[in-house]
């Protein structure tokens, strides 16, 4: 069974020109994937669709197993909750915490046993927030707020990850270190999805690529994807 699949879908915002037009491909349970492509040609786009924050304009998607076309608003909602997600503007908590803002999905999964919080100080120490715990959004610099947003998005183990630029506000060394954290929770057996323009990041880690480009098709190549994409 396919964890992802996008049959033919075509997007636009209302009326505007298609940002992505004929796109098809499958993603198997427990896979890696990198999507690559130039600024506006639709990677953010893309995650938006698999997150069912977007609907296509047209064509079919299905998210492990279901067609998301016939879910509810409530099924929908239900199977967010299985999907982790970082997406550019961060969408952290203003009022919260760094620890707040990252334990959220595990207290919205109903988890409140005492080492909750341990759990999230650990996290946040390994992506170098350790002594910003309890600093609130506003306060940290664009970086930290990512890696708090990556932190909150991995802390509870998603079936699915969905991260749109996770180390474009990092030096090189964190973003190692952030790909060498999205492996290890790939590893445990989330499917991980990662949108980026750093193609020299990328060509550090063995991973299929979904490529947007200015066509109609997609091409396979090995372990390289083409993906048709147009404004």
């Amino acid at each position: 069974m396919s964890l992802v699949r996008f049959e033919n879908v075509t997007f636009r915002y209302d009326a505007g020109p298609y940002v992505l037009r004929d796109l098809s491909f499958h993603l198997r349970p427990g896979s890696f994937h990198f999507v690559l492509g130039a600024s506006g040609a639709g990677k953010s786009s893309l995650l938006q669709l698999m997150y069912l924050w977007q609907r296509p304009s047209g064509g079919a998607i299905s998210l492990f197993g279901r067609d998301v076309g016939e879910l509810s608003r409530q099924d929908k909602a239900v199977m967010r909750r299985r999907i982790g997600v970082v997406f550019q503007d961060f969408r952290l908590l203003d009022h919260l915490s760094a620890l707040e803002n990252v334990a959220l999905p595990l207290r919205v999964a109903g988890r409140r046993n005492s080492s909750l919080d341990e759990h999230v100080v650990e996290l946040l120490s390994w992506v170098g927030l350790g002594d910003h715990i309890h600093a609130l959004p506003p306060t940290l610099s664009g970086g930290q707020q990512q890696r708090v947003a990556i932190a909150r998005a991995v802390i509870a183990r998603p079936s699915l990850l969905l991260a749109d630029e996770p180390t474009g506000n990092v030096d090189d060394r964190l973003a190692l270190r952030l790909l060498y954290l999205f492996e290890e929770l790939n590893k445990m057996g989330t499917t991980v999805v990662i949108a980026t323009h750093n193609e020299q990041l990328v060509e550090r880690f063995p991973h299929p690529v979904i490529r947007l480009a200015g066509s109609d098709n997609m091409i396979s190549g090995g372990t390289r994807r083409t993906a048709g994409a147009g404004r």
